[in-house]
C-alpha cells in the first residue's frame, strides 16, 4: 500500500492544527470524566505519559474534528490522528495549569461538596474564575414510607428520599396533609423553628416534617433548609469556569462518598 505525498501532508496538517487548537481550547481547564475518579485525581496531572483529564479530552475533541475534516479520503484515520494530537496538547496544558487554577478549583469543589453551599474561586494571575453550584443532595438510600408513623390527616407515601436529619424553617410555614399546595393545612412551623426531616418527596419540592418520630405534615422545600453540617452521601454539582477571553464552560458531575469517606466523581 502506497501513501501519496499529498495524503501525508494532509495528515501532518491535521496533527499540527489539532495540537494548536487543543492547546488554545484548554486555556481555561474544564475537568471531564468518563469514569469515577477521586476529587484530588480530578484536578491532578498524572505522571510520565499521563494526561490531565480536562485538558486532554477537550483537546482530543478539537483534534478529532480537525483530523476528520482534513483527511477526506480516510476519515477514520484522520479522526484518530487528530484526536491523538489534540489529547497530547490538551494534556500538556492541563498539567502546566494544575498548580494555579486547578488547585483553587479543587478547594472550592471540596468545600461545596462538604457544606452543600455554592462556592466561587478566581485567579488574578490567569484571569480565570469559576463557580461550583450544588444542584441536589442525597443523604442515603430511599426510606420505606411503610415504616414511618403519620399524624391524623397526613398522607403516607410508599417511599421518600433520605433528608439528612435536622432542618429549620426560614419563615412561618404551613404544614399540609399532602405534598401539594391544594392539600389541607394541618399545622404550622414558626420562623426559625427546627424539626427532624423524616424524608423528602421523591418528585422533590416537599419535606415530611417529623415531631417525636411522627410525620405531622409536609412543608414546601423552598421554605425550609438543612440545619447544621450534616454531610450528604451524594451530591450533583455544576462546575462553571470562565476566562481566557472565552465564554463560561459548564460541566455537571455526580459525586458520592466511598467507604473511606472520600468523594468520587463521575461526569453526569
Amino acid at each position: 500500500m502506497t501513501t501519496s505525498k499529498a495524503s501525508l501532508n494532509k495528515t501532518g496538517a491535521a496533527l499540527a492544527l489539532a495540537a494548536v487548537m487543543g492547546s488554545s481550547l484548554v486555556a481555561v481547564p474544564v475537568p471531564a470524566l468518563a469514569q469515577s475518579k477521586g476529587l484530588s485525581g480530578l484536578f491532578a496531572c498524572e505522571g510520565s505519559g499521563g494526561k490531565q483529564e480536562g485538558g486532554a479530552l477537550i483537546g482530543a475533541a478539537a483534534g478529532a474534528l480537525l483530523g476528520n475534516k482534513v483527511s477526506k479520503k480516510n476519515k477514520t484515520l484522520g479522526t484518530l490522528v487528530g484526536a491523538a494530537a489534540g489529547a497530547a496538547a490538551g494534556g500538556y496544558i492541563g498539567c502546566r495549569m494544575q498548580s494555579t487554577d486547578a488547585a483553587l478549583a479543587e478547594q472550592a469543589t471540596k468545600k461545596a461538596l462538604e457544606t452543600g453551599v455554592a462556592q466561587t474561586w478566581s485567579n488574578s494571575r490567569t484571569g480565570n474564575s469559576g463557580r461550583i453550584n450544588v444542584v441536589s443532595s442525597s443523604y442515603g438510600p430511599p426510606i420505606d414510607g411503610r415504616n414511618l408513623r403519620y399524624g391524623a390527616g397526613v398522607q403516607s407515601l410508599s417511599s421518600y428520599e433520605a433528608a439528612g436529619g435536622a432542618y429549620v424553617a426560614n419563615s412561618t410555614t404551613n404544614l399540609r396533609g399532602g405534598p401539594s399546595t391544594k392539600a389541607k393545612v394541618v399545622g404550622k412551623l414558626a420562623a426559625g423553628e427546627s424539626f427532624d426531616a423524616l424524608g423528602v418527596v421523591p418528585t422533590g419540592g416537599w419535606v415530611l416534617v417529623g415531631r417525636n418520630g411522627v410525620g405531622v405534615g409536609y412543608a414546601a422545600a423552598s421554605l425550609v433548609r438543612p440545619y447544621g453540617q450534616t454531610v450528604a452521601s451524594c451530591r450533583v454539582i455544576d462546575a462553571s469556569v470562565a476566562g481566557g477571553g472565552q465564554g463560561a464552560s459548564n460541566q455537571r458531575y455526580s459525586a458520592c462518598k466511598d467507604n473511606r469517606g472520600e468523594w468520587q466523581l463521575t461526569q453526569a
